[in-house]
């Protein structure tokens, strides 16, 4: 069960859409399922989430267990989404999506999307520099405007 969201947030954080998804070679996402496998798995030790957080992110809804906004922090931290200060880095972001997609089209619209949810570094936060407040808003972004720019999420 763990290695499906593991394989769930792999696929949502860096795919992004089902066109995207559509384009990565076996491959790819053999790379990007097993990078995540072990940043999850990581991630569970400290933050463990609930059946129920795992069906949400499956259903790519917002999870609502308690621990999991830090297990979103400690994946994002992981990976370079979110910086020591708990704030969204919109390059590393870029840069992860640059290590998978080649196509300047796709990058671009990845670019945009990851932009349209960079105002989440301005709103206030109750847990300072730990991240999760920010990493929940983050997914929570990512849900909503995924729409706007034509992605599965």
């Amino acid at each position: 069960m763990i290695r499906g969201v593991v394989l769930c947030c792999a696929i949502y954080f860096l795919s992004l859409s089902l066109p995207l998804v559509k384009s990565m070679t076996d491959e790819q996402k053999a790379m990007i399922h097993e990078h995540f496998e072990k940043v999850g798995l990581e991630c569970l030790k400290g933050n463990m989430i609930s059946e129920d957080d795992i069906k949400n992110l499956r259903a790519r809804k917002v999870p609502e267990g308690e621990n999991a906004p830090c297990f979103l922090a400690c994946m994002f931290r992981s990976i370079g989404i979110i910086d020591d200060k708990g704030l969204m880095q919109k390059e590393n972001a870029l840069e992860l999506a640059k290590t998978v997609f080649k196509d300047p089209e796709e990058l671009k619209m990845i670019a945009d999307y990851i932009h349209s949810c960079t105002h989440i570094n301005s709103e206030a936060v109750s847990d300072g520099e730990k991240g999760c407040d920010r990493s929940i808003n983050a997914y929570k972004c990512m849900v909503e405007n995924g729409k706007q720019f034509g992605f599965d999420v």
